[in-house]
This record gives structure tokens, sequence and C-alpha cells, in this order.
């Protein structure tokens, strides 16, 4: 597959596995709402990773077969029929189904998905470097006596080692950044000027980030998002991760650190401090996803809320359903091909042909026999023709085992109502005590009707050159009634 047609594929799939993936999530978040906010996160990550790997599992080459490979005749069938002597003749291999597109389509998909990523990279490649100047031009911060106590209870709350808490004034309000060594970054004068209410939930919030390695999941998020950038559903899942993630913080906090009132009031006083003022991307703080409200009113909830058990039994159900939405999906994508205008003359034959091999059998009365798949033959406006040809060979048992193999044309001519096509092969044995050697077969199809025709054999260029020099030659297959089944 060309990188179109990959481009294509990709961009076909994710504009509808995306928002189901999305959708689900959603449905699993309600389930889930009266639950702890880290399982409604992981359960948004589970969606991520879900809408990335739909569309490039579609990327993957399928093999379908155009149709089921019915049951074989006795194997006394095959050989009354000759059936053994002609094998020969058979070339053989198999190819997936595919959807065709304009190519003009397949490439304007290629160059605005190209683009896409572009454009989110260079943004998130700025945000990485402006995130490595914070904490380059990043100072330690002088921890009054008071703050230093109230940070060291925070640490112990979550079971950290020493934290870096520094001091900048490139930032209005506490943030979090870092993967391997999480920091810190407060306002200057921030520990001064705060109560220690104050103090305790800002602190304790960013301590619960670093505690939920945050920062990581974070990054490698943004980075795991990239190729459905330009999605715009993607801005819904980006912000219902934020969400879940702020508010798994604050029920860590006030889980460990303050009582829940005290929490909020320090919060809505933070956020009216720094009220219109802009974070830097790729850090986490403690008033970020722009849901106050709604996180005070859940900090503030004191209904009824899910155990533990009945919790992860809910998470584990969304996850299961999430997992049979993605199987679905990915049985429903597409594969595109981009198409070319039908070449002059091959309108009527265009389509997927199939046929089975005419088996006469004195012993049986008509109806008896069972069909025998001969050939399926793929006839694309391109002018591209493809034979699927079964082969059958006897197993130690008595049995039929049945094979498929692909032989695509070089060329072709049509005159009338029949289309002629030759097929190369460059290294065929039929000894193994013979060399390798070229050949070409020549086949037609001709109609017979709107969907029936009748394929044949018309030569075979080893058999005719052995057949001129006096040696036996099997007899050609019998001529094939074919179906348009597409």
């Amino acid at each position: 597959m060309r990188i179109e047609e990959l481009a294509l594929t990709f961009v076909l799939n994710a504009l509808w596995q995306v928002p189901a993936a999305i959708a689900v999530a959603a449905l699993g978040a309600r389930l889930l709402r009266r639950g702890p906010a880290r399982h409604r996160h992981a359960l948004w990550v589970a969606a991520l990773a879900a809408g990335v790997l739909l569309p490039v599992a579609s990327l993957l080459p399928r093999e379908e077969p155009r149709a089921p490979i019915p049951a074989a005749p006795a194997p006394a069938a095959l050989q009354e029929t000759g059936g053994e002597a002609w094998a020969a003749w058979l070339p053989l291999s198999g190819s997936p189904e595919r959807t065709a597109f304009p190519p003009l389509l397949a490439r304007a998909a290629a160059l605005l998905w190209s683009l896409s990523l572009v454009v989110h990279l260079a943004r998130l490649g700025r945000a990485w470097r402006w995130t490595r100047r914070l904490a380059r031009e990043a100072r330690p911060a002088g921890m009054p006596e008071r703050a230093a106590a109230i940070a060291e209870r925070c640490r112990e709350a979550f079971g950290l080692g020493p934290v870096d808490i520094l001091c900048t004034a490139r930032v209005e309000g506490p943030v979090t950044l870092g993967a391997r060594r999480p920091i810190i970054l407060l306002p200057e004068g921030f520990l001064a000027g705060s109560p220690d209410d104050h103090l305790t939930a800002a602190l304790g919030h960013e301590m619960a980030h670093i505690r939920r390695r945050d920062y990581a999941v974070h990054l490698l998020c943004e980075i795991w998002l990239l190729p459905v950038a330009f999605h715009p559903a993607v801005r819904r899942l980006r912000r219902r991760l934020a969400e879940a993630r702020e508010m798994a913080c604050d029920e860590a906090a006030v889980e460990r650190l303050i009582g829940p009132r005290a929490y909020a009031r320090s919060l809505l006083s933070m956020a009216s401090t720094l009220a219109g003022l802009s974070r830097p991307a790729c850090t986490l703080g403690a008033l970020d996803a722009d849901i106050l409200e709604v996180r005070m009113r859940r900090i503030l909830d004191v209904g009824p809320r899910l155990g533990v058990r009945r919790a992860r039994a809910r998470l584990g159900a969304a996850l299961l359903l999430l997992g049979g939405i993605a199987a679905t999906a990915s049985v429903l994508s597409v594969q595109a091909v981009a198409s070319e205008p039908t070449a002059a003359g091959l309108e009527p034959f265009v389509g997927t042909w199939s046929g089975d091999w005419p088996w006469p059998h004195p012993d049986k009365k008509p109806g008896e026999e069972k069909p025998m798949r001969a050939l399926d033959l793929e006839i694309l406006p391109t002018g591209e023709i493809v034979q699927f040809w079964y082969r059958y060979e006897k197993a130690p048992d008595g049995s039929l085992k049945a094979d498929k193999a692909r032989r695509p044309a070089v060329s072709f001519k049509i005159s009338g109502r029949t289309l002629t096509f030759t097929t190369r092969m460059e290294d065929a044995k039929f000894k193994e005590d013979q060399p390798a050697v070229p050949f070409e077969i020549v086949g037609s199809i001709e109609l017979s009707g709107r969907d029936e025709a009748v394929f044949r054999i018309l030569s075979h260029s080893y058999f005719d050159a052995a057949k001129k020099r006096g040696e036996p030659v099997p007899p050609p297959p019998p001529p094939i009634p074919m179906k348009r089944i597409s």
C-alpha cells in the first residue's frame, strides 16, 4: 500500500473510531461518577490508547478470502476427472479487501495529515523547551520554618522522598514539572504570603501529582495523541483526562492532609488571586482544567460514594465494554486504495468473479456432486487483473486440503465480449530435478450474460514448448463457468 493510501486509511478509520472510543469512555465515566476520580482517569487513558491503536491496526495487512472455500468432492472424483494431471497448469497467493477512493482524496489526506502531525509536534516541542527553560531559571525557595514543616508533612503523607521546591517569577501559581526528577515551582513570595491552609492545599495537590507520576503520564499521552491530533474530538478527550487527573489529586489531598471545606476555600482564594493569568504549557498545577466550580462541588459533596469493590467492578465492566467496541471497530475498519479511471472498454468486466470446477461424474445423479472452488478473478477499473487460484492436495488420510494463491496479470486486451490477459512467472519449477524457468499463461473470460461468463486457459508457454519437442503434456483445465459476486 502506498503512503497516500496508508494516510487515507488511517484518517478514514480515525474519523469514526476515535469518537467511538470517547463515547464508550463517557458512558463508563458516568457509571463511575460516584467512584474515585482515579478510576475515571484510568478509563480515559484506556480510551486514549484505543483511539490511536484502532486506526493504526487498520494499516496492518489482512488476508480476506473473497468467499469461503466450499467442501471438496471425494478424492475419487478428482482422480476420475484427471484433476491431478493438469494441476501443474494452476498458478498460486491472496490479498485483502480494500475500498477504492479517488487519488486526489488520498493525496489530500496524506498532505493534511502530515501538516497536522508537523504542527502539533512543533507545538509540543515548543512547550517542552519552555518547560525546560522554567526549570533552568528557577532558584531554590527560601523556606520559612512553618512552610518547611508543611512541606515535610505533605511529603510524608504521600510517601515521597526529597522534593525540590523552587521559586520563579515566570509562574503565577503552583505547578509541577519533570518526569524523572519532578520539581514544584512556586511564584516568588508565595511561601511567605500564604496562610497555612493555602500552603497545605497547594503543596498537597502538587505532591499528589508527583505521587501519581502525572507529569510523565501527561507527556506520554500528548506524544501518543500526535497521530490523531487533527481530530476535533481529541480536544474533548484531553479535557476529560485533565478533569479526572485534577479531581484525583483533589481527593488525595483531602483524604491525607486537609478537610474538604478548608481545601475548597483555599482553591477559591488562589483562583481569585490568579484569575486571568496564563499557565505555562507542559506543567501541572492546582488550578488546571478550568473546572474549579465542578471540583469544589465534588470536594464538598457529602452524598454516598461507591465502595472500592463496586467501583472496581464498574471500572472493569467499562474496560470490557471499551475492549468489545474496539474489537468491533477493528473488524469494521476499511483499507483504502486510490483508484484510477476505468480503462477503456473494461467496464463490462469490472468486478470480482468466482467459479467452481465442472465435475461430471457418471455414477452420480445431477446435483449430487459437491461444488469445488476453482478460481476467483478480480478485475479492477485501473486495468489490474488478479487471479486467485484454489489448489487441492490429498492428505495422508485421504481428505483434500485446499490452498489459495494470487497471480496478477501483466497485460490484457479486449475483443468484443472477451477479455484476454497474460500472467507471467519468472522462476517456476514443475519437477524437483528441473531448473526454475520463466513462462507465461494466457487466459480469457468471455461474457455470456450481465453477471455470467466462461473462463478458459488458452495457452501455457512451458507446455507449448514441451509439446513442440514431442514431450507428453498434461491436458488443460476445462472451461470454468464464472459468476460476478461483487
